[in-house]
């Protein structure tokens, strides 16, 4: 394993050259809502529905997997917006490996090749929040990820947030 050690550097190319965080009400007043993945045990009603399964963390994975599909291809392209770039400037685009049909179609929907998309859940399955620095991992073992590269990070997950972070590559 490698490890990847943050610092901030005050300079013209910074490691960090663009953030995506969508506020709190983007995700509540969406579509989709909480209702598709909720923690039961908190309560025995949702926005006026019974709750099923009480006591367990419950995931309509049809609608979480919609919600994906669509959420984030409209991130990554408010991101891109943000930074004043094209994704032709991007040389990786690294998501949460949740699994491999919704990288594809977020692939598609963005207009990003996969051959130039880093995951690990081929590897390693679905390991949540370790997904991104594992994918970071193996493209730096297979010499994909070089000094320079601009590379698009995006996370999503429990709670249906998500966020972009879009860096240059200096190691």
């Amino acid at each position: 394993m490698i490890w990847i050690w943050l610092s901030y550097v005050q300079s013209p190319q910074t490691f960090i050259r663009q953030v995506l965080l969508p506020c709190t009400s983007e995700i509540r007043d969406s579509e989709y809502g909480g209702i598709h993945l909720y923690c039961s045990n908190l309560s025995n009603r949702m926005e006026e529905k019974k709750i099923k399964n009480h006591g367990f963390v419950v995931q309509n994975g049809r609608e979480v997997y919609k919600w994906a599909v669509t959420t984030v291809p409209k991130g990554i392209n408010k991101l891109i917006e943000n930074a004043e770039v094209t994704l032709n400037h991007i040389n990786w685009f690294v998501p949460h490996s949740a699994n491999l049909r919704m990288i594809e179609s977020i692939c598609e929907k963005s207009g990003f090749p996969m051959d130039r998309t880093l995951y690990s859940l081929v590897d390693y399955g679905n390991t949540s929040s370790a997904t991104i620095p594992l994918s970071l991992d193996k493209g730096v073992r297979e010499g994909k990820l070089k000094a320079g590269d601009n590379i698009l990070l995006y996370g999503f997950g429990g709670g249906l947030a998500h966020c972009g972070l879009l860096i240059h590559w200096t190691i």
